[in-house]
């Protein structure tokens, strides 16, 4: 069982782009940095690190110059600083860079790696959380439900996206509250249209469908390449390759996606909190 380190510090926005699922931080003992092993030395000496907030996937603000639907896409932004504290926020014209906030908000983050980027893998919670700086503390222990990521999850803002990292206690907590506001379609989940939707054209996923950012990213990086739907159903037999598991089975995520070129309806066939990703 994963052990997790307390690391008191402070959330920092103020010339960033920031989403509801990323947030720069700086620890106020530096050297509590250690206990994760970064293998670069930009990290070591990084003294902003950008999170991974763990099990959320938020809409995307700003992904290879585009964006989901903004108003759903910010709401979960802007809940999230909320709870941090951060308050005045102020964007630049095209809403993607924070130019002016009230920041430098104190919190805690429990985190007990980094992922390939060396981003912190991080539960984010406020500063009124009982919690010590320093500590070190087994995952069965960790009070989740009260983390800045179980309550995105919970007000049904974010989707789910859950690795095979993730401690199966964690893990556990979190299908349970996503499965629950899912089946209530709540928030996002009564307007989620991942497991079926009519792409007729790329305008579609960024002005009108919300669906999991995972396959809108995925969606956008073929469009970038290709204008039209020419080859759509190869390129996901090729390019759509990320391992996973769903309920045990070991799967890809093209094993999972059917595409009707002749309707031009995508379908994902798994519900997303089944879903668990094999990190690269």
């Amino acid at each position: 069982m994963a052990t997790y380190k307390i690391i008191e510090g402070t959330f920092h926005v103020k010339g960033y782009e920031p989403d509801g699922d990323s947030i720069r931080f700086q620890a106020k003992n530096p050297a509590h940095w250690q206990f994760l092993k970064f293998q670069s030395k930009e990290a070591q000496r990084r003294l902003f690190h950008q999170l991974r907030i763990e099990a959320i996937d938020s809409l995307e603000t700003h992904y290879e110059g585009v964006q989901q639907p903004r108003a759903f896409a910010l709401a979960a932004l802007e809940r999230m600083l909320e709870l941090i504290g951060i308050t005045d926020v102020q964007y630049n014209f095209l809403l993607t860079t924070v130019i002016e906030a009230n920041d430098g908000t104190p919190g805690f983050i429990a985190t007990a790696g980094h992922d390939r980027f060396e981003r912190p893998i991080a539960f984010v919670f406020p500063y009124n959380t009982e919690l010590q700086d320093g500590a070190e503390i087994p995952a069965e222990q960790l009070p989740v439900e009260k983390s800045i990521n179980f309550t995105l999850a919970r007000e049904a803002i974010v989707y789910p996206t859950f690795y095979t990292t993730m401690e199966p206690a964690l893990l556990d907590k979190f299908q349970r509250v996503f499965r629950v506001v899912r089946e209530q379609n709540k928030g996002l989940w009564a307007i989620d249209r991942t497991p079926g939707f009519r792409l007729i054209h790329p305008e579609v996923i960024i002005e009108e469908v919300i669906i999991m950012p995972k396959i809108f990213r995925r969606l956008v990086s073929f469009f970038k390449v290709r204008g039209d739907f020419m080859g759509f159903g190869e390129y996901i037999t090729k390019n759509w390759t990320d391992k996973l598991k769903v309920n045990g089975r070991d799967t890809r995520l093209r094993d999972l996606v059917s595409w009707n070129a002749q309707r031009r309806w995508l379908m994902l066939n798994a519900v997303p909190e089944e879903i668990l990703f094999v990190p690269e």
